[in-house]
């Protein structure tokens, strides 16, 4: 059987802000930055290999053919390419084809997405993939399908040669996930309505196979910013996966992700080190410390703020911060605080963020329920545009604000210092 996976496209930073466009330096800044798709298509292209032909479109960097003779569509998409993917799912259906969908929007959305495809996966597919293949092959496509993986070490190694031969993306690190599921729900995090509420860990050996099945080569990036949560399951799996790391003959160069609550501890920072770590992408926005790190007045969690990035920094972990706008506890203040922080902090890479109340989310629900969500045009849900209405600004107040963030500190950032780490 032949199978066409298709991520669609995805309205980036500079299609929405046009204004920001001033230069290609600017433009490889301001997020046109492109990477190969999210897990979902390696790990589906991995269960699939040995029995069938696997083809895929990335519309982020190239064409789609709607004249694709295979037997069947995949698509996997995340919330604002929601309305490309049902596009695409139109045109293929008007030619005949099944096309099935995936991913986080059809998880969060089931009965949106089941109007425009065939058949959907809500969650996690490896539990159901060979069952809608073989459902479709007897021509007995149920609409939903849906299990969850209680064993994630049974989840393949995901077939990361279907992106091989692209010349268009710009880093093309390994995405790793070790763990699944989370039992706290901030308040813009859609992990635990995509992935249940309870932990689950892939074990280390798995994870070193994963890393050995690529032969060391290239950069690695653990997904999870759940793995650095506070509470005592995720610090004492951490705490062994990074000592297998540092226990490898050839370290990888390893990014992770974290917030304000991840321990600056100076024995866990040097286990990092040592286990190959060399940035820190840090988002800001929801946990206690950015809560209060980015009001006016709180000098104390302020400089609690820059201490952290200062420690990791001494430790020789890059920190690439993700400075979130638009909250509820957030004025106009914001804006300046948040560049003064960036730039007391000695940070040389920065993206800024709008609130978005992506579906199934605490915040989603909440403005829901205040008729404070302004539209459900899916392609502007991408962090760059003003989806609902603040609480402490107007929303040309909080967009203005969010543009001047970006301007302001690339100004005075060169593009080789701010991406030097994303190079070898």
């Amino acid at each position: 059987m032949n199978i066409t996976f298709i991520y669609p496209k995805f309205e980036k930073l500079l299609e929405s802000r046009i204004e920001l466009g001033t230069s290609e330096g600017a433009k490889r800044h301001l997020g046109d930055f492109s990477m190969p798709p999210a897990l979902g298509i390696p790990i589906m292209t991995a269960l699939s290999k040995d029995k069938h032909n696997i083809k895929l479109y990335d519309e982020n960097i190239e064409e789609i053919n709607f004249n694709d003779n295979t037997d069947l569509i995949a698509i996997s998409f995340f919330t604002p390419q929601a309305n490309y993917a049902y596009d695409i799912a139109k045109k293929f259906k008007s030619k005949g084809k099944t096309v099935i969908g995936g991913g986080m929007h059809p998880s969060t959305m089931p009965e949106e997405a089941s109007q425009y495809f065939d058949a959907i996966c809500v969650g996690e597919v490896e539990g159901v993939w060979d069952e809608m293949l073989n459902d479709f092959q007897k021509g007995e496509l149920k609409k939903v399908y849906h299990k969850e993986v209680a064993d994630i070490d049974l989840i393949p190694i995901p077939e990361r040669e279907i992106f091989t031969g692209r010349e268009n993306y710009d880093w093309e690190a390994k995405l790793i996930q070790t763990m699944r599921g989370c039992s706290f729900f901030c308040e813009n995090c859609i992990i635990p309505s995509e992935f249940g509420r309870t932990f689950r860990f892939k074990s280390i050996d798995r994870v070193i196979e994963e890393l050995n099945s690529s032969q060391m080569i290239g950069d690695y990036y653990l997904i999870d910013d759940t793995l650095f949560l506070p509470n005592r399951e995720c610090r004492d799996y951490r705490t062994k996966l990074f000592t297998a790391f540092s226990e490898l003959t050839v370290k990888p160069r390893i990014f992770m992700s974290g917030s304000l609550n991840t321990s600056y501890d100076p024995n866990f920072l040097k286990l990092l080190k040592d286990a190959g770590v060399i940035n820190l992408y840090l988002v800001t926005g929801c946990d206690p410390y950015s809560v209060k790190a980015f009001q006016k007045g709180a000098q104390q969690y302020f400089d609690y703020g820059l201490e952290f990035v200062d420690r990791y920094q001494q430790a020789g972990i890059e920190v690439y911060i993700s400075a979130g706008l638009g909250f509820d506890y957030q004025d106009n203040h914001v804006f300046d605080i948040t560049l003064d922080f960036v730039r007391k902090a000695n940070i040389k890479t920065a993206e800024f963020y709008i609130l978005t109340p992506f579906p199934q989310t605490p915040v989603w629900h909440q403005f829901r329920k205040e008729n404070r969500i302004l539209h459900y045009n899916w392609t502007k849900y991408n962090t760059a545009n003003v989806v609902f209405k603040p609480k402490n600004f107007t929303e040309q107040e909080l967009l203005d604000g969010y543009i001047h963030c970006w301007k302001e500190f690339y100004s005075d950032i060169s593009i080789e210092e701010s991406l030097s780490n994303f190079v070898k």
